[in-house]
Order: structure tokens, then sequence, then C-alpha cells
């Protein structure tokens, strides 16, 4: 009886123990099976998240290229207005300079052509002084110095004081032969007169001129020259 007892209690206690065990491991699953769940929805947010993120770093991405599409376009196009303006500049200065070699081409021509002339009226002059000289008697030249004497004495009259702007005393009474005292006096006294100044001629005697005189005050000649007055008429001619 006792015997059967024990194995009463023995077979409770096992049974007990059982149920407890199973409680336990019923327990666990139910906990591990949360967990997992829990595991599973958090895996789930993550990935929804990582999604998400994905497709807003792709969006912008397309944007970013997108953009930097624009800007390579409108880069494009003002490289292309730029060269464009460039090359109307590099035109516009390739026919200034054109134009400027041409007009330096045509002043150097005409600078030529009125040097040569210069030269040529030079030239004619001096041998028409100089066959003047040759052809006319000693007395008729001195005749010719006389008149001219005579025109240079009437210009100076009426020269406007303004033109005879200078700040010197001195100065140069160039002939071919010596000037009569008189007619020295009548210069010098006009010149003074014009001048306000108490002028001094030099005589200078210069056998080239043939006939006439010149007169050289600082920067100012008043040339009365036969020479000067076959250029003067030259030019008229030539006009």
């Amino acid at each position: 009886m006792l015997m059967a007892q024990l194995i009463i209690i023995q077979v409770i206690t096992f049974l007990g123990l059982v149920f407890v065990l199973r409680k336990i491991m019923q327990s666990a699953s139910y906990q591990e099976a949360g967990r997992l769940q829990q595991l599973s929805r958090d895996s789930a947010k993550k990935s929804m998240e990582l999604a998400s993120r994905i497709e807003q770093a792709e969006k912008q991405i397309v944007e970013k290229i997108q953009s930097a599409q624009d800007q390579a376009g409108q880069l494009k196009e003002q490289a292309m207005q730029e060269t464009q303006q460039l090359k109307e500049e590099t035109l516009n200065k390739a026919r200034q300079e054109s134009d400027r070699i041409i007009q330096q081409a045509l002043n150097t021509k005409e600078k030529v052509r009125e040097e040569i002339q210069g030269r040529m009226e030079q030239t004619s002059v001096a041998k028409a002084v100089m066959l003047i000289a040759a052809v006319l008697s000693s007395k008729n030249l001195s005749l010719v110095h006389q008149g001219l004497m005579q025109e240079i004495l009437e210009e100076m009259e009426r020269i406007d004081a303004s033109q005879l702007q200078i700040n010197t005393d001195q100065g140069q009474l160039i002939a071919p032969v010596a000037v009569d005292g008189a007619d020295k006096q009548k210069i010098t006294a006009t010149l003074s007169k014009k001048t306000g100044r108490n002028i001094v001629l030099e005589d200078v005697i210069n056998k080239d001129l043939v006939a006439g005189i010149s007169i050289k005050l600082g920067s100012i000649v008043i040339d009365g020259s036969l020479a000067e007055k076959l250029r003067k008429a030259a030019s008229r001619l030539g006009a």
C-alpha cells in the first residue's frame, strides 16, 4: 500500500514537472515568436525606410543629372554666343586694321606726292631764280631787289601785331646785298612798333637770295625774297 502511494506520488510529481516544463516551453516559444515577429516588423520598417531613401536618392540623382545637363546646355549656348561675338569682333578689328592700313598707305602716298611736288617746286624755283639772275643785268636785278624791298615794307605795315608775339629783341636781316640804311631803319622801326620791343637786326649777306630780303625774329620768319615770291606764284598757278 505504501509502495502504491509512493508510485502515485512520483507519477503525480512527474506529471506536474511535465506540465510545468511544458508551460515554460510554451511561454518561451511565445516570447521567441513575439521577438521574431518584432524583428520582422522592424526589418520590414527598415526595408521600407531604406527603399524610401533609395527612391529619394535616385530622384536626387536624376534631378542632379538633369540640372547638370541644363547647365551644360546653357554653357554650350553661352560658349557659342561668345564664339560668335569673338568672331564678329575679330572680323571688325580685321576690317578696321585693313582700313587703317589702306588709309595709311593713301596718306603715305599723298605725303610722298606732296614731298616730291615740294622738291620739284623747290628745284623749279631755285632754277627760276638762277635763270633770272643769269638773264637780268645787274641794274635790272637791282631794280627787282628794290621793288621787293618796297613790297615787304608795305606788307610789314599791314601785319597784325598779334602775329608778331616774340620774346627776343634780336633778329637777322638777310639780303643778297647790304640793305640801305634808310630801308633798314624803316624795317626796324616798323618791327619795334608792331612788337612793342626795341628790335635790333643783324645784317646777313646771302647772295643765293638774288633779290628781296628775309627777316628772322626768334621763331618768326618774314620772307620777302624772290624765291618766296616765285613759290607763292607757283602755288597760285597750281591751285
